[in-house]
């Protein structure tokens, strides 16, 4: 991204930001994402195109801008210094509610966008990375018998797979199905006897 988002934000840049953001958001309730051309959202934005590139490289660096928005909604980075197991179901009840809170908009989306396009490609792939960073925090009490890295890369991929499974297949009727199925998936296994 070009605009250094750690600098402070004048009102300008920020309205400016907030409507490249809506607007892809709203164009995405209508149409896949793949179809989205820079000038169409500068035009729904009332911008010149010089606006859109002063701002972001291109499309896709736009698509990142926004799913650090929807981050920034669901708290992820306070979750950091909580054990690793509370850790991760914060995470999830907070994904959870929060894409219960915009249901219609994510079935909007949905309607236009594919599980293999551009614009899921592009949020697992950002959710996975901060769900990761966030996991990988850690404290020095933490000891596992594997490499933390792997932990944490195997925490980010459950709760996306298990957010995907509620909200974009529709699979799960309730959030203690949800639960479950978080639970099930993290420790299904353990203790269980294995006929031998």
């Amino acid at each position: 991204m070009k605009y250094d988002l750690n600098s402070k934000r004048n009102r300008f840049a920020q309205r400016t930001l907030a409507d490249f953001s809506g607007t892809m958001f709203a164009l995405l309730q209508h149409k896949a994402f793949e179809d989205i051309t820079v000038h169409e959202i500068c035009t729904a934005c009332n911008y010149p195109r010089a606006t859109f590139y002063n701002y972001f490289e291109d499309i896709y660096d736009l698509l990142n801008y926004c799913w650090q928005c929807l981050a920034k909604e669901i708290r992820m980075e306070d979750c950091g210094n909580m054990h690793p197991e509370k850790r991760l179901y914060t995470l999830f009840d907070r994904f959870y509610d929060f894409m219960e809170s915009q249901k219609k908009r994510v079935d909007a989306i949905m309607r236009y966008n594919s599980l293999d396009g551009g614009m899921l490609t592009s949020f697992r792939k950002y959710l996975k990375k901060q769900i990761y960073s966030v996991m990988e925090i850690r404290s020095g009490e933490d000891s596992f018998p594997v490499s933390y890295e792997l932990v944490a890369d195997h925490y980010s991929n459950t709760i996306l797979l298990v957010v995907e499974w509620c909200f974009l297949r529709h699979k799960c009727d309730s959030r203690q199905e949800a639960d479950s199925c978080l639970r099930y998936l993290l420790h299904g296994f353990k203790g269980e006897e294995t006929d031998g």
